[in-house]
């Protein structure tokens, strides 16, 4: 079947086999490409977040996907429950609208962590 493609192909379009293999490989890199810079970044960051909701406590702070920024409040398996504004007005969401965990240290943990990686590379 292959060799009546190519035989077709190649007489009444004037592409060689070496054509057909050309274009295939160029298919392939092109997903290749795709897969390096689109599908890993995300599933990094789809990691970074889980772990950050595997340490969510009473207390962080948290922005969800709509820009809401609150206090944690609440926590259960499904939903987590964050006071917002001045009034503390409670609001409760699924923990997949939570888009950022700032822990309640203010971010000193990670500024911690960043001078213990330059020491590292320093030594």
């Amino acid at each position: 079947m292959y060799n009546l493609i190519l035989e077709a192909g190649g007489t009444a379009t004037g592409y060689t086999q070496a054509d057909i293999f050309m274009g295939l490989g160029m298919i392939v890199l092109f997903g290749a490409v795709m897969y390096f810079m689109i599908y890993l970044p995300q599933k990094k960051r789809d990691k970074k977040l889980k772990e950050q909701m595997d340490k969510l406590v009473v207390g962080d702070k948290v922005v969800t996907i709509g820009g809401l920024i609150g206090i944690v409040a609440h926590i259960t398996d499904e939903d987590v429950t964050i006071y917002t504004s001045a009034a503390n007005t409670p609001v409760t969401y699924t923990k997949s609208a939570i888009q950022t965990v700032i822990p309640r240290n203010g971010g000193e943990q990670q500024k911690d962590e960043k001078k213990d990686k330059k020491a590292k590379k320093d030594n």
